[in-house]
């Protein structure tokens, strides 16, 4: 159905338009709940069941750009969690995912947040997919009971 939708504009748009278009409309499709889904789900669980979190909806549009024939990247990093940050002031940054396509130059976008990846996105990694840049991987040797904690913080210079 997306991949239908996807390859629909793609035929009455620029590529540019076309992948704003294809956000758009998973942004609207489906609705952001935290915990539905994990790092393992597959785009089409969160599709199917219209829930996820900005990693679901970066991988829907990922494979609905690609599908279209344009070219998409995944995007791993870090929003700040206000629309219009405070100069020098630190507040703790939300993990995030988004995409990139190319059309002419590359192009960022949040179809999470059906927003342009502007200034509040700080970039950490890109790749094909989350697999590609996954924050953490390795081996753990320890205590069974063990947990990680990561916070980051994020403080607007200019």
């Amino acid at each position: 159905e997306l991949s239908k939708f996807a390859q629909k504009a793609a035929q009455s748009n620029s590529p540019h338009q076309a992948a704003l278009e294809i956000c758009r409309q998973i942004n609207k499709s489906v609705k952001y709940q935290h915990g539905v889904t994990g790092v393992h789900s597959i785009a089409s669980e969160a599709w199917k069941q219209k829930l996820g979190v900005c990693q679901d909806f970066a991988h829907l549009a990922l494979g609905a750009l690609r599908s279209a024939g344009i070219p998409a990247r995944y995007v791993s990093g870090y929003l700040h969690p206000q629309t219009d940050p405070v100069l020098h002031e630190s507040v703790t940054g939300e993990s995030h995912a988004w995409v990139e396509w190319f059309a002419g130059d590359w192009f960022g976008f949040d179809p999470t947040n059906d927003v342009t990846a502007e200034n509040r996105h700080i970039i950490v990694g890109r790749g094909r997919d989350y697999d590609d840049i996954a924050p953490l991987r390795g081996v753990f040797a320890g205590a069974e009971l063990s947990e990680l904690l990561v916070e980051v913080e994020i403080t607007r210079e200019l």
